[in-house]
C-alpha cells in the first residue's frame, strides 16, 4: 500500500513539474503576403497566377481579385501576378518573420499581337520589332523564351533567363546593383553580345535590369546560329554583356548573342 502511494506522489510531482507542450500547429508557421490584382481600371481580375519571387509557391486569385500567399520565410520578395490577354504585373515588398503585407498588383492589357510568321522579301525576319520573334522562332534555331516561360522558370535577375539554356553557365559577379547571376557562354570564343528591341545597347537603349522586365528573349549561344539580320552584332565589342575570364575573348572572334524585348515596337 505504501508502495502504491509513493508511486502515485511521484507521479504528481513529474507531471507538475513537466514543461508544458505547446502545440507547434498553435505558433505562426510563417509570413503572408496577400492582396488583390485589378487592371488599369480598378476592376478585379480572377483567376489570375500570382508568384512570389524566390520562392516557387504560386496562388490563383478568386472572383474578387483577391490572393494570399503563405508560409514564406521573412525577406525580400518579387510579386508577379499574370493572366491570358493581359501583360504581366509585379510588385515587390519585404517581408519580415512571420509577418503580414497587403499589396495592390496592377495589369494593362496586352495589345492584340498576332502569332503570325512576317518573313521580308530578302528572307529575313523584322529584326526592330517583336514579329521578328515569332518569326524567327518558327526556324527553329536559338532558345526562345515567353516572359511565361520565364515566369515557370522563376527568373527574376537578368542572367536567370539563361538558366538551363545550353552553352552557358550562371556565374555571380559584383555590379552596381549588387552582385548578380552572369551568365558565360560555354562554346565559340566565351563572349556574349547583347541587343535591347533588336537594337545595339546604348545610354538611351541599356540593358534591362530583371527578367521580370521582358516580354521575352532570344538566345543563340553559337555565333552560326545568329540569323542574317543580326549577324552584324556578334563582332562589335561595345555591346558585351560579359565575357569568359579565360582569356579567350580577343575582339578578333564572333560573339553569342542574346535579344531581349521589352517593347512590341
Amino acid at each position: 500500500m505504501r508502495t502504491i502511494a509513493l508511486l502515485a506522489a511521484a507521479s504528481l510531482i513529474v507531471t507538475i513539474g513537466a514543461p508544458r507542450h505547446v502545440d507547434a500547429q498553435s505558433k505562426p508557421s510563417g509570413g503572408t503576403i496577400s492582396g488583390v490584382v485589378t487592371d488599369d481600371s480598378g476592376n478585379p481580375i480572377s483567376g489570375a497566377d500570382v508568384f512570389a519571387f524566390p520562392e516557387t509557391a504560386r496562388v490563383r486569385t478568386d472572383s474578387m481579385g483577391r490572393f494570399a500567399i503563405t508560409n514564406l520565410d521573412g525577406g525580400f520578395y518579387n510579386v508577379r501576378a499574370r493572366h491570358l490577354g493581359f501583360a504581366p504585373g509585379e510588385t515587390t515588398t519585404d517581408l519580415s518573420k512571420n509577418g503580414h503585407v497587403d499589396v495592390k498588383i496592377e495589369m494593362t492589357r496586352r495589345p492584340v499581337v498576332l502569332d503570325s510568321v512576317v518573313v521580308l522579301a530578302d528572307g529575313t525576319c523584322p529584326a526592330l520589332s517583336y514579329k521578328g520573334f515569332n518569326c524567327r522562332k518558327s526556324r527553329g534555331k536559338g532558345v526562345y523564351l515567353t516572359d511565361d516561360d520565364l515566369a515557370d522558370k522563376g527568373a527574376v535577375e537578368l542572367g536567370e533567363a539563361f538558366r538551363d539554356v545550353p552553352g552557358f553557365r550562371l556565374e555571380i559577379a559584383s555590379t552596381p546593383y549588387g552582385r548578380k547571376p552572369r551568365p558565360i557562354p560555354t562554346r565559340g570564343s566565351g563572349c556574349l553580345n547583347a541587343l535591347v528591341n533588336g537594337r545595339a545597347l546604348a545610354v538611351t537603349n541599356p540593358l534591362p535590369l530583371y527578367a521580370t522586365e521582358l516580354l521575352a528573349v532570344e538566345i543563340y549561344s553559337l555565333p552560326s546560329e545568329v540569323p542574317v539580320e543580326y549577324q552584324r552584332f556578334v563582332w562589335q565589342r561595345g555591346i558585351r554583356q560579359s565575357s569568359s575570364h579565360l582569356g579567350r575573348d580577343s575582339g578578333n572572334e564572333p560573339c553569342s548573342l542574346v535579344v531581349y524585348w521589352t517593347s512590341y515596337r
